[in-house]
């Protein structure tokens, strides 16, 4: 996944001023409730999301987030 495609596939959250774990999960919970059926996604994967979310929107993320690295 790369951002283009979170952009495009509308998976970027609502602007925050700061994005936390909390946003993870929240991302990873709500995946299970997709119509895609592809299951929930990895961690990492919606570390990815929150991270690009924001960039988006020009805002923070934790340093917890940060922390989230991909496999």
């Amino acid at each position: 996944m790369v951002y283009s495609e979170v952009v495009r596939g509308g998976l970027i959250l609502p602007k925050k001023l700061k994005y936390t774990v909390a946003d993870v999960e929240n991302v990873m919970v709500n995946s299970l409730f997709t119509p895609t059926g592809s299951g929930t996604l990895a961690k990492h994967a919606a570390a990815f999301i929150v991270k690009c979310s924001a960039i988006f929107h020009g805002t923070d993320h934790s340093k917890a987030v940060g922390a989230i690295r991909p496999r």
